[in-house]
Order: C-alpha cells, then sequence, then structure tokens
C-alpha cells in the first residue's frame, strides 16, 4: 500500500528544498519540488554586519532579515507549501558526531547517561553544543551484546539561528533530522537493496554531498555510518565554467580546460576524502571504501566520476545504489535530470515517523 503524501525540506543556510512525496518500499514518488535561496534569511533582530560597519549597517541588516523571512513566506504561499507540516532536515557546518559503544540499557538508563554525562565522549566544550543520539545497531564484543551508538552534536548558535527563523515562521517542526543521518539512511537502505538484488556481500561505500559552499562526507561500514565530517569550500565557480562549458559545446579544446579547471577546484576534496578514506582503512586492515557515490547541489557537472576516479583510485557513480531513482510526477517531469542532487531529501523522505 503506498503511503499517504507528506512533506519534506532540507534547510542548508538560506537554501531551502521542499518536496511533496510518497512512496511504497524504495519506491519514492515526487508530486512537486521547490527550491529558495534567500537573501538574507536570518532571524530579525540579528546583527549580521561586521564590528566595522555596525554603526551605520545595524538597522539595514534587521531590515534584510526581514525583507528575507518575508520572501521565504511570500514563496511558500506562492507555492502552496505548508510550512508547519514540513519534516526537516538541517545540514550546518561545525557538527561533530561520536560514535560510541555501550552496554545494553533501558531507554531510561540511556537517556539519563547520554543527558547528564554525555561530556565524557567529547574533548571540547559540550555545553556549546546540542547533542542527540541514535542507536544504530547491536552488535557482539566478547560473547556480550551492546549497543553501537551515534551522537550529534550540533553548534547551539547554528540551532540557535535556525529556531529563531522557524519561531518567527510561526513553525515548531514535529521532526528535525541532521541531513548527514538522512544520507545514510538513504544509502545504506539502497545498497542492502542492490545487495540482494545481486547476491552481493555487504559493501562500504563513502558518499559526497557536494554542494556549492560546503562539502559533507559519509563514510558507511556495511551500512552503518563509520564517519562523518564537512568542510567548506566554495565551488560558486563551478557554475560559471558549466555555463562556459554549454557555450563551447564540442570544442575539444574547451572541453580539457573546463575539465582541468573543474579538477583543479575539487582538490580540496581529495584531499579530505584521502585522509578519511586513509583513516577507515587503519581501522579495516587496509581495506578501503569499495565505491564513491556523489550527490549534492553540484553533482550535475559533466565528468566528476572520472575525475573522481582518477583521483582517488576508486570508482566513482554520481547517484544512487543500483541505479534507483525516484519517480517525478508529470508536473516534475523537468527536474528528473536533477534528481541526483537530492540525497539528503530522499533519505528524510524514508524516514519512518
Amino acid at each position: 500500500m503506498i503511503r499517504k503524501k507528506k512533506w519534506v525540506a532540507l534547510v542548508h543556510g538560506q537554501h531551502w528544498t521542499v518536496a511533496k512525496v510518497s512512496r511504497h518500499g524504495n519506491k519514492l514518488k515526487i508530486h512537486g519540488l521547490f527550491e529558495y535561496r534567500g537573501e538574507g534569511l536570518a532571524p530579525e533582530g540579528m546583527n549580521m554586519v561586521t564590528e566595522q560597519e555596525e554603526v551605520l549597517g545595524q538597522t539595514q541588516a534587521g531590515q534584510g532579515a526581514a525583507l528575507g523571512l518575508r520572501g521565504l513566506k511570500q514563496w511558500a504561499d506562492k507555492e502552496r507549501i505548508p510550512l508547519k507540516k514540513l519534516n526537516y532536515a538541517l545540514s550546518c557546518p561545525g557538527v561533530i558526531t561520536r560514535m560510541i559503544t555501550l552496554p545494553i540499557l533501558s531507554y531510561k538508563d540511556l537517556e539519563k547517561l547520554l543527558t547528564e554525562q554525555v561530556d565524557q565522549y567529547f574533548t571540547l566544550n559540550i555545553s556549546d553544543y546540542l547533542v542527540d543520539y541514535r542507536i544504530l545497531e547491536r552488535i557482539k564484543e566478547e560473547d556480550q551484546e551492546r549497543l553501537r551508538v551515534l551522537l550529534v552534536a550540533i553548534p547551539f548558535s547554528e540551532w540557535s539561528k535556525q529556531w529563531q527563523i522557524w519561531e518567527q515562521l510561526g513553525v515548531t517542526p514535529k521532526v528535525t533530522d541532521f541531513a548527514a543521518d538522512s544520507l545514510c539512511r538513504l544509502y545504506s537502505r539502497l545498497s542492502k537493496w542492490e545487495e540482494n538484488k545481486r547476491q552481493a556481500s555487504a559493501r562500504d561505500l563513502a558518499v559526497v554531498d557536494l554542494g556549492a559552499d560546503r562539502v559533507e562526507f559519509v563514510l558507511l561500514e556495511h551500512g552503518v555510518l563509520f564517519l562523518y565530517s564537512d568542510m567548506g569550500i566554495s565551488l560558486d565557480g563551478l557554475n560559471e565554467q558549466d555555463e562556459a562549458k554549454e557555450r563551447t559545446e564540442g570544442v575539444d579544446g574547451a572541453d580539457r580546460v573546463y575539465q582541468s579547471e573543474l579538477e583543479d577546484n575539487l582538490v580540496p576534496v581529495f584531499n579530505a576524502l584521502s585522509e578519511f578514506l586513509n583513516f577507515f582503512a587503519s581501522r579495516h586492515y587496509g581495506k578501503t571504501a569499495d565505491q564513491i557515490f556523489i550527490t549534492g547541489e553540484c553533482a550535475d557537472f559533466p565528468g566528476l566520476e572520472e575525475i573522481f576516479e582518477r583521483n582517488m583510485g576508486i570508482q566513482a557513480k554520481v547517484g544512487f545504489p543500483g541505479d534507483w531513482m525516484p519517480v517525478f510526477n508529470k508536473k516534475s517531469r523537468h527536474l528528473v535530470n536533477q534528481g541526483i542532487k537530492y540525497g539528503s531529501l530522499y533519505g528524510l523522505a524514508f524516514r519512518e515517523d
């Protein structure tokens, strides 16, 4: 039976991606997909100016925040998006994750431990973070059952900023997910689906969510989160390069220049990913990830698979395991070619609650 339709939203700073979806098993249908890129989107009254600009610019900053919120409301009204009914996934910088193993505990005892004593699992001042947890799996260690638990620490500054925006929109989110957790949910589910179809053994995956201003990395060990990290980066120039590529389509020299410049822009991504894969290999007797998957805002740039494979020495694929893709309805069919970008949003759609 196909589940009822629901609304999901990925919030990445001033960039909101919202979709109306329904699903049955691994089949996901997109009934509408909308994007908003706000200018000055911030809680009203928040000072967004530098110290030198404070005297002259504070009023303008407040006005810009108000205009940004007004623009978001107008956009939602125009597209008939029910902001109060959205399930949210939040993507923000500075998130820290820890993987811990605990003895089997009751829900009450686990909640108490990870509320009152969570600071023992971090080396930083955890009072500056909002910490949540998720039980990943039950494992056996030395013939004893234990819990493998993911801790996620979100900077209070980022959480507070987003919560103020929701409050000023009149929204109290019922579901708020961590964008990387949504990525894990999607790729873990689809990887197991592909393995069952091919009757193949479980694989270890690296997932790269390639955004214009930030890149998120997720390593999955047999479908379970092993490592998450992110880094700030400026890939805005790639849009201009891509447009130039389209204007010079068929010119071999221009194509080679474009590929070279694109590859140069991605060097910091390759360096960071190499470090994470080396760390993974150090914990797995030298074995690295079996495949790299690429999704995110910049995943549609030409030649990414070849560039990643050349620099990482690992098979790379833009999109999802098993050539999976959601189904777009007639009104959204023009977005089919962009469907590879929205991994975090699809993962949120697969959340059970």
